[in-house]
């Protein structure tokens, strides 16, 4: 991640009529995160400063793919999804750039919403089947967006925001070559896979526990900077990923406890399918789209994983070897 200077994140505050001094640091700044996210006063309340470069040769499509992720936010909660809204600048923009260096950085703001993130290790079944409805809405939402295989470029027509960007990017940065080789066969693997309206269109792509904020009974999710066109089991398999680390095992060492995995996936599915009605077939490709999360996280990841010998070869074990994890023909 690359540091925000001090005289861009002035500048940002700036055009926010922001007080720069009363900036605080709320999350991002590490590695795998694209963006920075700073907290501060408003009338009483709080908001957030989201501030990320774009290099300059990326300028004119690295805009577009962030104008479509914030309209995709808006969507979401106009239509009744409970999530992270971005919200105009005093000129009524939706984002302010400031050109420094080698980069355009682009900050918006949104209101910081009650709750804390929920802990990985407490099993909570009442909040999983909310997690689940949440998602559910999100996905029926997708289905309502004007794009559902890519968003295309105004100027040139290309297909941006697509599964297939995300897979070569992730090609492009995987150090690792015996891994690099399994990401090639779940391409092959995923352009095998039907996609419709009806599994498939312009999701998070991050759903994931720390993702998401919890006050009582309410969940709010957070962060769209890599929403994309994926299937909709793609969402289903990254909330799995809290369980698979902190409770089950299945993501970066062999699984402990499939029954209870299984049972996150019932109850999960028994919320989702309170807002829609995903053909339950699709769960038969849960431990696909689990080994091509886990894949992912691992480029993601790979410069701290790789200062834990021991993680990273028990990690990359699994990748290679991809063991069972939910299985196949047990849900019904």
């Amino acid at each position: 991640m690359i540091p925000v200077p001090d005289h861009v994140l002035q500048t940002l505050a700036q055009k926010y009529a922001i007080e720069p001094a009363s900036l605080e640091k709320f999350a991002g700044g590490e590695e795998g995160n694209d963006g920075v996210v700073y907290a501060y006063p408003h009338q009483g309340k709080r908001r957030l400063l989201k501030i990320l470069p774009i290099p300059h040769e990326q300028q004119r499509q690295g805009l577009f793919r962030l104008e479509e992720r914030l309209r995709l936010m808006r969507c979401m909660g106009d239509g009744g999804a409970r999530v992270a809204f971005p919200l105009n600048s005093p000129i009524n923009r939706l984002y302010e750039t400031h050109e420094f260096t080698e980069y355009l950085w682009v900050g918006y703001i949104m209101n910081l919403l009650p709750g804390k993130t929920p802990r990985g290790d407490r099993w909570d079944p009442a909040f999983f089947r909310a997690w689940g409805e949440l998602i559910g809405l999100t996905h029926r939402l997708s289905t309502q967006y004007p794009s559902w295989e890519a968003s295309n470029d105004p100027q040139t027509g290309e297909a941006l925001l697509t599964w297939q960007e995300e897979w070569d990017d992730f090609y492009r940065w995987c150090p690792d070559e015996d891994v690099k080789q399994k990401w090639l066969e779940m391409r092959a693997r995923l352009e095998k896979l039907p996609r419709s309206r009806q599994d498939f269109g312009f999701i998070h792509n991050d759903a994931h526990l720390w993702n998401l904020l919890v006050d009582e009974t309410t969940i709010t999710l957070l962060d769209f900077d890599v929403a994309n066109h994926h299937w909709f089991m793609t969402d289903i398999a990254i909330a799995c990923q809290s369980v698979l680390f902190d409770l089950t095992g299945g993501m970066n060492r062999p699984l402990v406890d499939q029954s209870k995995l299984r049972e996150f996936v019932r109850i999960f599915m028994e919320g989702y399918l309170r807002e829609y009605p995903l053909d339950p077939a699709w769960l038969e490709q849960l431990d696909l789209f689990i080994a091509y999360r886990r894949t992912l996280l691992f480029i993601v990841m790979h410069g701290w994983i790789s200062s834990q010998p021991e993680m990273h070869a028990g990690w990359k074990r699994m990748i290679l070897e991809e063991p069972e994890v939910a299985g196949r023909g047990w849900y019904r």
